[in-house]
């Protein structure tokens, strides 16, 4: 396990290197034009506490409101709203129809490796049903820096339908908007945890 977790944080480091030299750095732009059916968005921050705070912070579902923009209200259909959640743990966002398609959003968590890497699986909400479809995966990677701050990284796959306007971003796959959520999360977490 100490093998694989190693690997990840290189590859990560390799990944967000430049981040960390230039925080004033261009937004990341995928190297896949956005007529493709698969989207990639891409945000990092880091933030001035521990990772294994802003992990456990960051995968507990009721603080989603807290700094994503697009959601509105979150409930748990397995698991807990105000601790970090596990895997096979299953979510629901309720988003904000004048920010989004006003579709809710339902959630799995799909892997976990405690304190780095959390992912989930997403599917909309149609007449209170999940869409038999995955159209949404999203992981959360928190790495530590030398310094005892933390690199959070949100990485968003959007699986868009046949038909769909290229052009078209919603906030959720918009590197500007979540940029936003991501400096809110920073926020938020440090005035949460106190410095230890």
């Amino acid at each position: 396990m100490m093998r694989k977790t190693t690997l990840i944080l290189a590859m990560l480091a390799a990944a967000c290197g430049s981040a960390l030299a230039d925080p004033g750095a261009p937004l990341y732009k995928s190297p896949i034009p956005d007529a493709m059916n698969v989207r990639f968005v891409e945000n990092h921050i880091v933030v001035d506490r521990p990772a294994k705070d802003v992990f456990d912070w960051v995968t507990t579902w009721g603080n989603l409101p807290r700094w994503l923009p697009v959601a509105q209200e979150v409930k748990a259909l397995k698991g807990p709203l105000d601790k970090p959640s596990q895997l096979s743990d299953v979510l629901v966002e309720l988003v904000d129809p004048a920010r989004t398609n006003g579709v809710s959003k339902q959630y799995t968590v799909v892997a976990h490796v405690d304190g780095l890497l959390w992912t989930v699986a997403g599917q909309d909400l149609v007449d209170g049903k999940p869409n038999p479809r995955v159209q949404y995966v999203a992981t959360f990677l928190v790495t530590p820096l030398q310094d005892g701050r933390s690199l959070f990284v949100r990485q968003f796959q959007l699986v868009r339908p046949d038909i769909s306007n290229p052009a078209e971003r919603r906030p959720v796959d918009d590197p500007e908007v979540i940029q936003r959520g991501l400096v809110n999360l920073k926020r938020a977490v440090e005035a949460a945890l106190p410095r230890s």
